[in-house]
């Protein structure tokens, strides 16, 4: 046993001696409901926390909490929810054992309103986040009708879709054999393929994501390797209070293609979606249950499929100051495969030999989550994790490939030794394994200390530092190393004028994909290239996020990105492709973002914007698979319980691409409607996507979704706790 094992051991035994341990003084508890100051309206999902400890918790779907181990005496209670404003409020701890309170809190277009944990791994008011970050509420998924979780991350600024792949920024172009450059996470553990290093966007159901932050910019001194562009991570719902029901059913149908010739069936296409969850608490036993099946004809062929997922959590309530928390989602799906169209004239058709592929998918992701409070200002957590999950290649799936799979955890150790410094320390381990046809039988292990610092200077400037000593080891073959530091500032110079900015470095590893895969015939074929090497980059942005009296907002950041061996998929003139590293490259651009009131409770509006320059440096051209322009524009209007609002996508023709770089290219222009009659408990929805029935690739020689039409009903039942109380 080396010297670094034996200090681990060590650490984690202190740690669960120690949370035995509860701290002497005395405490109390507060509940309370968290409702909207207009409506009335019970606001789940609300963050609540007591000022300068990391005592804190969340509001149920009935907006009802209940926080333990406050400290006696004077105490500020931090409410905040997304999309409103921040309300603090002043409370005298005495020996009562329990406090009620009633908060209220009005809607604002203001993002610094809201409280982020991604950015520093712990709970921040997103107005001193040194780092550009975005938050996608459940609110907004839901009146988008979002099928899957990366739809939903489209209105995202600086955020594109192409292909399966989500690119923040540019950084991850398009790659069917996965090496995503953005991490996702859900509850802060990463969830990419132990194999391709791909996102399962199917792995969870919308219907359980309580809201989604997008970390952009530098992030491996904190999430390390796969973080060089960002991270999504994708925060879960938590068990209710009291019993709750949910159910969703959305229908619809496909419409005929704008292209008469494109026409391939007579038969009606057709797709539906039901979602179940049930919720409740048994004593100190909190459990949140779902099922999902989602079932479509598609709208060409081979793009049929039925897909099942089944979601749990719960939390154990052990004693005044622990907690433990165990999830499972597990996706399991029957599909064809659609891969490139027949000929452009028949682009809903695919190849003979393409016909009759049926494959069979899934994937399981679970953690284990130890949480311990050793004083208020002293917290733990201890986190298992595991990861499996059979997404391959559209080569022979079901044949080639066993599942791959990815064993974690982590420690945690938050401290604020001082009301203006709080200290974040932790170690992240993680082990791969993998096994196909195509490139043999893999194992890696990956080990990294990492430390956060935030110093609040003054009420106006917060100072970000970290750091993180990242080691990928690939078993019986190399190691890679990097230390990755981080240094950001946020400064305050008036009233509602917020300037921040930061800088660190990027580390990637290459997948084992990346580096051994061999598949293909005479026609094409995949080559390895085992002397790969690990992707290096240096981050930096400089942003201003801006109020503009009291019914708009702005946001604009400039940021720039420069890799070293930037690892990319290359095809050369034999039809042979391999992963091939770039010695120099680089990203830069402007983002901006506008939000605006225009008239309150009635008419408002978001609209975003990001120009991007990604160069190969060596010679100076452009990356592929990246859009030179984006944007993305959404009014609403809301008459009571009417709500109307419009989507527009557009993202530019891309400039060069990998596969058939002849063929046409155009920009996507895509038009989505949204019609929604919103009660207490129940919505009715009509939804119109591609409205325009504009035609455009999602990837070569795939086309994007037709128009298709959807209807939605939502419904909640659940039981009035003020009364069980």
């Amino acid at each position: 046993m080396n010297m670094m094992t034996r200090q681990i051991l060590i650490l984690i035994s202190l740690i669960f001696i120690s949370s035995t341990l509860t701290w002497a003084e005395d405490s109390s508890s507060i509940q309370g409901r968290v409702t909207a100051q207009e409506s009335g309206k019970a606001l789940a999902g609300a963050n609540i926390q007591i000022r300068n400890t990391y005592i804190g918790t969340s509001s149920d779907e009935n907006g009802y909490f209940r926080l333990t181990n406050v400290p006696a005496g004077s105490v500020e209670l931090s409410v905040s929810y997304i999309g409103y404003k921040s309300k603090t409020v002043q409370l005298d701890i005495g020996t009562d054992p329990l406090r009620n309170i009633h908060v209220a809190l009005t809607e604002t277009l203001f993002k610094t309103e809201q409280v982020v944990v991604t950015a520093s791994r712990q709970p921040e008011e997103l107005a001193s986040a040194v780092s550009s970050i975005d938050v996608l509420a459940a609110r907004d998924i839901r009146q988008r009708n979002s099928a899957r979780l990366d739809e939903a991350l489209l209105s995202v600024p600086g955020v594109t879709l192409v292909g399966e792949n989500i690119n923040i920024r540019g950084g991850s172009g398009y790659n069917r054999l996965g090496g995503n450059r953005t991490l996702v996470l859900i509850d802060e553990v990463p969830v990419l393929t132990s194999d391709l290093g791909a996102a399962n966007w199917n792995i969870l159901p919308v219907s359980q994501v309580d809201h989604i932050e997008v970390l952009k910019g530098a992030a491996s001194s904190q999430y390390g390797s796969g973080a060089l562009s960002g991270v999504i991570n994708i925060i879960t719902k938590g068990p209710s209070q009291s019993s709750h029901l949910s159910l969703q059913q959305s229908s619809g149908m496909f419409d005929d293609p704008s292209v008469p010739e494109w026409k391939w069936t007579d038969e009606l296409r057709y797709f539906h979606r039901t979602d179940v969850g049930y919720s409740n608490s048994f004593g100190p036993v909190g459990l949140r249950l779902a099922l999902s099946r989602h079932q479509s004809t598609g709208d060409r062929q081979n793009g049929q499929f039925e897909r099942w997922t089944m979601t749990a959590k719960a939390r154990w309530q052990l004693a005044k100051q622990s907690s433990l928390t165990l999830f499972s989602t597990y996706s399991m799906e029957e599909r064809e495969l659609f891969l490139q169209w027949l000929e452009q004239d028949r682009a809903l058709m695919v190849p003979p030999p393409e016909l009759g592929n049926n494959y069979e998918l899934d994937g399981y992701v679970g953690y284990l989550q130890y949480h311990n409070l050793f004083s208020p200002t002293l917290s733990t957590k201890i986190r298992l994790s595991y990861n499996q999950q059979l997404v391959g290649i559209p080569v022979n799936i079901e044949n080639a490939f066993t599942p791959a799979i990815g064993l974690g955890g982590e420690l945690q150790v938050h401290w604020t030794p001082h009301i203006n410094h709080n200290l974040s320390l932790g170690m992240d381990y993680k082990r791969d394994d993998v096994q196909s046809e195509y490139y043999g039988k893999r194992s890696a292990n990956g080990f990294s200390p990492y430390a956060q610092h935030i110093w609040k200077v003054s009420e106006r400037i917060q100072m970000n530092t970290g750091l993180r000593w990242d080691t990928y080891t690939l078993v019986g073959d190399s190691v890679e190393m990097q230390l990755s530091p981080r240094a950001g500032i946020s400064f305050q110079p008036v009233y509602g004028t917020i300037i921040h900015g930061s800088i660190g470095r990027g580390f990637r590893a290459a997948t084992v994909v990346e580096r051994f895969i061999s598949v293909g015939g005479k026609d094409f074929r995949a080559v390895p290239n085992p002397d790969l090497q690990p992707e290096r980059s240096v981050l930096l942005e400089l942003g201003v996020r801006q109020h503009l009296g009291s019914r708009a907002y702005m946001e604009v950041n400039l940021f720039s990105s420069t890799y070293k061996n930037l690892i990319e998929p290359t095809l050369f003139a034999d039809l042979s492709a391999q992963f091939i590293n770039y010695p120099a490259a680089r990203i830069r651009g402007v983002e901006a973002e506008y939000r605006w009131q225009i008239l309150p409770k009635f008419l408002s509006m978001q609209t975003s914007a990001t120009w991007l320059d990604a160069r190969e440096l060596e010679t100076d051209t452009f990356l592929p698979y990246r859009p030179h322009f984006s944007a993305y524009f959404s009014p609403e209007i809301e008459y009571g319980p009417f709500l109307i609002r419009l989507d527009f996508r557009y993202a530019s023709r891309l400039k060069r691409v990998t596969v058939y770089p002849l063929d046409e290219r155009v920009p996507t222009k895509v038009w989505n409607f949204h019609f929604i009659y919103q009660r207490e408990n129940f919505d009715l929805e009509f939804h119109i996507n591609n409205a325009l029935n504009y035609n455009y690739t999602v990837s070569e020689r795939v086309l994007g979704e037709i128009r298709h039409f959807m209807l939605t009903f939502r419904t909640e039942i659940y039981a009035n706790q003020g009364e069980n109380r």
